[in-house]
């Protein structure tokens, strides 16, 4: 399971007293297109009706993708996310919010798989930077304007988001599943590794190096090693 935790502060500040809301994202099919049980609570709020997000892409985009994607399936659900407002001198605004996604299992302790830090940018309030950090797809940034009558973190942050992913305060177009042309060399259906666009092929690398450590990395590896790896990894 993923969960994303957003937080009053940077990531200096984080600590579970100033959790402001919460995502959990999980398998409902684990499959090359997955489906995921969406889940949000909002301190205060309380707990968001779940969702479900369907035929997301495995192993194909930003985790921050599929976060922003999470969080406007639960704040929006089927409907088309509106853009936001543009922000007047009275709005609701956070000077600092930080983000985290982490990777938790019943065997292993949380793993940190991304971050994100909001700050407000100069005086002129509703303006904000966002810094991102993911594990494999690396860093990014983006300046935008936000603003509500309260503040509404879960919003804040898929803006953010989606300034830094689409440069646009909506979600772009979901990631294209990342399949690689194939050849039969000797009987076999091969492709080329190098192919791969991120974060498959550092992904694909990882996978095989954990199941089968004693095999040594190949240039033309088996189509049938890859379709496993899109289903269980």
């Amino acid at each position: 399971m993923l969960k994303v935790s957003i937080h009053a502060g940077l990531l200096a500040e984080r600590r579970p007293e100033n959790v402001l809301a919460t995502l959990d994202i999980a398998y409902a099919k684990k499959e090359a297109l997955a489906d995921y049980l969406i889940a949000a609570t909002v301190r205060q709020a309380g707990e968001r009706p779940p969702q479900v997000l369907t035929s997301y892409p495995r192993w194909s985009g930003s985790l921050w993708d599929l976060a922003a994607r999470g969080i406007a399936k639960s704040l929006y659900g089927d409907a088309k996310v509106p853009p936001s407002a543009k922000p007047d001198k009275r709005c609701a605004y956070a000077t600092r919010l930080c983000a985290v996604i982490e990777r938790h299992t019943l065997d292993e302790r949380a793993t940190l798989l991304g971050t994100a830090e909001l700050w407000q940018q100069g005086p002129e309030r509703g303006v904000y930077t966002v810094k991102l950090d993911e594990d494999i797809l690396g860093q990014r940034e983006a300046r935008f304007e936000y603003g509500t009558k309260r503040l509404e973190p879960l919003d804040l942050l898929m803006r953010a988001l989606c300034w830094s992913l689409f440069s646009q305060d909506t979600p772009g177009p979901r990631p294209k599943l990342i399949v690689p042309a194939s050849i039969d060399v000797d009987g076999e259906d091969r492709f080329d590794v190098a192919s791969l666009q991120e974060p498959a092929r550092t992904g694909f690398a990882r996978h095989l190096a954990a199941t089968r450590p004693t095999v040594a990395p190949v240039e033309l590896a088996l189509a049938k090693d890859y379709v496993q790896f899109l289903m269980e990894a």
